[in-house]
Parts: structure tokens; C-alpha cells; sequence
């Protein structure tokens, strides 16, 4: 399950949109500052290069989305001690509850899917997961024989 809370963290996939309080979450900010305060509770103080990097985000859009951040109290920016150039980003109180509940958010849904899955097809709801986001990130399908365990065929029950 941390597998999918990591691809849709990552990916900017929209599998909770349709629940009322991600509806009121992202009144209030965007998929992007969501992900963006997500991946600092998660990895804790970054650099603005790392949180571009762990966005996937050119350095100039995650200045943007930093700004915007901070200045709704969401986040504080510093200068690092160790190199003045360096920016170091990190979560304000405030910007540390917003974060814990979308975190309880995602956390929730994946859990409903859990219950409803079996083992096997949760593992194979993963796997397949996985490899469609890497035929949207244009990259080549995973091939069977590269994955630890071979996806088998499983009677989804109703």
C-alpha cells in the first residue's frame, strides 16, 4: 500500500478528488502545494532543488509554488547555513496540519481499497498501477520478467 501513497503522491493523480474533504482540501490550495507539503512531511527539510527534484518540477515552477506557500503560512524558507546560495524549505505548524490530513485522507482511501481488495488482487492492482504509470512517463511497459513476482491471472470477486 505505501507503494501506491508513493505513486500517487508522485504522479499527481487524482484518485481522491471525488471525496468531500479532499473537495474542501484543494478549495484551499492546489494538487501541486498539496503534493508539495505532502513530500515535506514525508521527507522532512528539503532543499528547493531536492523538492524540485522529488516533484518532478523544474527548479523555476517549484519556486513558484514555494512562493505561493509561503505566503499563505504554509511553509518557511531559509537560507542554509552551510551554503548561502542554498534555500532550505520546510513545513510551518500550519502547514504541518494541512499536510497530516491530506495525509489522513489518502491514507483513509487506500485503506478502503485495501479492505475491498484480497491480497492478490491488491498486488496485482499495484503492479498494474505501476506500470501504467510508466507507460504514461513514456517510458518503455515493465516487462514480466523484471518484476520480482510474476503477475498470475485472479478471479476479481464482486
Amino acid at each position: 500500500m505505501h507503494q501506491l501513497y508513493e505513486l500517487f503522491l508522485k504522479t499527481g493523480l487524482r484518485p481522491f478528488a471525488f471525496a468531500t474533504d479532499m473537495l474542501q482540501l484543494e478549495q484551499k490550495v492546489t494538487r501541486s502545494d498539496l503534493s508539495t507539503l505532502l513530500i515535506l512531511l514525508i521527507r522532512g527539510d528539503l532543499t528547493m532543488t531536492e523538492l524540485a527534484d522529488e516533484m518532478g518540477a523544474p527548479l523555476s515552477s517549484m519556486t513558484s509554488i514555494a512562493k505561493r506557500l509561503e505566503r499563505k503560512g504554509y511553509i518557511a524558507r531559509a537560507t542554509s547555513a552551510k551554503d548561502q546560495r542554498v534555500k532550505i524549505v520546510m513545513l510551518t505548524q500550519e502547514g504541518l496540519q494541512l499536510a497530516k490530513e491530506w495525509e489522513r485522507i489518502m491514507l483513509a482511501m487506500l485503506s478502503k481499497l485495501e479492505s475491498a481488495f484480497t491480497s492478490e488482487e491488491m498486488e496485482q492492482f499495484t503492479l498494474l498501477s505501476f506500470k501504467a504509470f510508466k507507460v504514461f512517463q513514456d517510458e518503455e511497459p515493465v516487462k514480466q520478467q523484471e518484476t520480482k513476482n510474476r503477475p498470475v491471472k485472479i478471479r476479481i470477486e464482486e
